[in-house]
């Protein structure tokens, strides 16, 4: 029997209640397994080195010990509280969590220390999730239904091993205790950590039960990751591109970190052009027996100090190209061409280490500009994928000369490429610029707009009786206020830059029929004028009158009223007219008709997906319904970032390419320089919905680059050591 939501809440928050009255005494036995632990190692150690690192090891946890104790149970509820807040809203700390995706790009700017902590705490979570698996996903199970979840959402366990991990590393950190003495605990306690989980994961799982929480068999939803991410150091990829098999571990992230810094650049002076490429026989079959050929040499040359640096760069760059050339984003041609660059690429290793460092590098410029390009086209029938094939036909021939491997030669064929595909019409960069002045000043003014709506509301004469004159006194009156006003700051309505500010204060006095009613002559007077500032007004922000019909109709009722005696009566049924609903939302920010179609504008159809009918209490359920279901789900896009959406029955391939500066609006170009643009939430509504589709949310060359990163984590943790 299922329980009634009520009753899974509280189940939910009893078993938060008994994970935090158990951590305590959790921390406590890792304390004691943990000190037993160094305390044998001590014993059994082979060199007076190592005894000494066991037992000043020892010597700092018993220092320690109370305030890891005493202060595990809040480090973890911090920890639980920030993993609830959306990405964007995250801490800086959180932001650079150790089990997040490992970015290549970091690397350079990380410590030794930095370093050593991040392999420290991949390798405790691969420990500590090896122990405590098998409970860990009946507990999640149980816990999703609590949670009102009707699949099993991993990523949704406040208490999954990530976050305990993470609470446990944030304490340590904090305690004035050596990097050799942290790294001790984390690795003979890992295990320690795992066992203590499994046994609350049973715990739990058993409260859980008792209260009749039946587990959640609907699916499993994995933990969230950016597309072709997966997180770091642990090994269970799961983007769209594989990655390459197990290999020789010759690269470590230390040995990355330092390669980056330029600490072995020396070495590279003394390498001729064609030295020895990196091994990397996974390749594919294009690129294999050239590296087959060459793997001796380079391990050989991996062992010598002198040369270090350029077989780390071969063997970074062969990583690198074998990821590109089996990335499922790239059409069958593209990962061809990839295949194809391999020897020039791996030439340019020998020689150049700014590669890696240096993301405006011209043979790296070329790579990206080649593959951001092709996300465009979703297969080789697309429009423009033939053209754009001619267009890179040089450059695959330029790589394959002797030349090949030359800075110089890269930033030639880079250049030549830019110039044959910077061929469109003028005409589109010309559209492109006016959509997007178009949204600046849609947005400016819906800001501006929102605020003025506010301060009608407070006024002390807002009429309220009818919710068809309130939604558009909010709504386009307020519009056309903050447009009055905008152009006002910049001198551009002259002697009549408060024109429509003073037709609301005359608009809402005739509207209080009491006081109307007893200044007849007046009211028929200011009642031309007055509508005639109304239209003038609408039209001065190209507002369909047609859509203003039910404005006016009402207020045509409302001046009747005040026009003849006994209006009270008139009030009345006035009030009863206010119930009619109206499909104006203030809150949702307008496009001009001109500026929405210079910028392609998608309106927002959410309010057609209930019939007329339908009460306002109706409306504002499913505005919640929508809302909680898009935060829920929500997708934080980038700049750069390629989508397919539908338009007209197609689907379309569209890169972001303009965010406005208050993140409300977006623009996406697809092929042809068509834009869509929308609002943030209409993109959330279609995303969940699945009209919108993400493609891809990284670059293919930073996305190979980070996959090295996650390698050289990987053979640092099966070492042992980051070096």
């Amino acid at each position: 029997m299922t329980l009634p939501s009520a009753a899974l809440a509280q189940a939910y928050q009893s078993c938060l209640q008994e994970a935090f009255s158990q951590s305590p005494l959790l921390i406590q036995r890792w304390c004691a397994g943990l000190l037993e632990s160094l305390d044998q190692r001590a014993q059994e150690a082979f060199s007076d080195a190592e005894t000494t690192l066991y037992v000043g090891a020892i010597a700092a946890l018993r220092t320690n010990q109370p305030a890891i104790e005493q202060g595990f149970t809040l480090a973890l509820k911090k920890t639980m509280a920030e993993d609830k807040r959306p990405p964007s809203e995250k801490t800086d700390e959180a932001a650079a969590h150790p089990f997040s995706a490992l970015k290549f790009q970091d690397l350079e700017l990380m410590g030794d220390q930095q370093i050593q902590t991040t392999v420290d705490s991949a390798r405790l979570l691969q420990v500590v999730r090896m122990g405590c698996e098998a409970a860990l996903a009946d507990f999640s199970a149980r816990l999703s239904t609590a949670q009102g979840l009707g699949d099993i959402g991993m990523d949704r366990n406040p208490l999954r091993p990530e976050v305990v991990c993470q609470a446990l590393l944030t304490l340590l950190q904090d305690l004035p205790a050596s990097l050799a003495a942290r790294s001790c605990w984390l690795g003979q306690g890992a295990a320690f950590l795992g066992q203590e989980l499994q046994a609350l994961y049973v715990l739990l799982n058993a409260r859980l039960a008792k209260l009749g929480v039946a587990s959640a068999t609907c699916g499993v939803i994995a933990p969230r990751q950016s597309l072709n991410e997966s997180s770091a150091g642990l090994g269970n990829h799961t983007g769209d591109t594989p990655e390459p098999p197990g290999r020789d571990e010759v690269l470590t992230l230390d040995h990355l970190h330092h390669l980056l810094a330029g600490d072995y650049d020396a070495s590279f002076e003394r390498q001729p052009a064609d030295a020895p490429a990196a091994a990397g026989a996974y390749l594919v079959p294009q690129a294999r027996d050239l590296l087959v050929q060459l793997k001796d040499k380079v391990l050989a040359a991996s062992s010598a100090a002198s040369t270090l640096g350029p077989s780390l760069a071969h063997e970074v760059m062969g990583l690198m190209m074998a990821q590109m050339a089996r990335d499922n984003r790239l059409l069958p041609p593209l990962r061809q061409v990839m295949a194809q660059a391999v020897p020039a690429y791996l030439r340019l290793a020998a020689t150049d280490p700014r590669f890696f460092s240096d993301k405006t590098h011209p043979a790296r410029r070329l790579l990206e500009v080649i593959t951001g390009e092709s996300l465009a086209f979703a297969s080789e029938n697309a429009s423009g994928f033939a053209s754009f094939m001619q267009d890179l036909q040089p450059v695959v021939l330029g790589l394959q000369e002797k030349e090949a491997g030359d800075t110089r030669h890269f930033a030639q064929l880079l250049q030549a490429f830019e110039n044959r595909r910077s061929r469109p019409a003028p005409a589109l960069s010309a559209a492109q610029d006016r959509a997007v002045l178009a949204l600046l000043q849609a947005e400016q003014r819906n800001l501006l707009a929102e605020k003025i709506a506010g301060e009608i509301r407070m006024r002390r004469d807002f009429f309220s009786a009818s919710r068809v004159i309130t939604a558009f006194l909010t709504g386009p009156w307020a519009q056309v206020m903050a447009k009055e006003r905008l152009l006002g700051e910049h001198g551009g309505l002259g002697t009549q830059k408060a024109r429509f500010s003073l037709a609301l204060g005359e608009l809402l006095w005739s509207l209080n029929i009491a006081q109307a009613s007893h200044h007849r002559p007046r009211l028929l007077k200011m009642i031309p004028d007055m509508l005639k500032a109304v239209r003038e007004g609408l039209l001065s922000i190209d507002y369909p009158l047609a859509q203003s019909k039910a404005f006016f109709d009402e207020v045509m009722v409302i001046h009747q009223a005040a026009l003849q005696p006994q209006s009270a009566t008139a009030q009345t049924s006035l009030r009863a007219r206010g119930l009619v609903p109206t499909s104006v939302d203030a809150a949702q920010p307008w496009l001009a008709p001109a500026e929405a179609q210079d910028s392609g504008f998608v309106e927002d159809w959410a309010a057609e997906t209930l019939p007329p009918s339908q009460p306002e209490a109706s409306q504002a359920e499913l505005s919640a319904d929508v809302e909680a279901a898009a935060g829920a789900q929500r997708v934080e896009l980038q700049l750069g970032d390629w989508v397919e959406l539908q338009s007209d029955t197609q689907w379309l391939r569209a890169q972001l390419t303009w965010v406005s500066p208050h993140n409300t609006l977006l623009m996406f170009t697809g092929q042809g320089g068509r834009m869509h643009s929308m609002t943030a939430r209409v993109l959330q509504k279609l995303l969940r919905l699945e009209l919108v589709k993400v493609i891809s949310q990284q670059g293919v060359v930073d996305g190979a680059l980070d996959t090295v990163a996650r390698t050289a984590m990987r053979n640092s943790i099966a070492g042992g050591s980051p070096h």
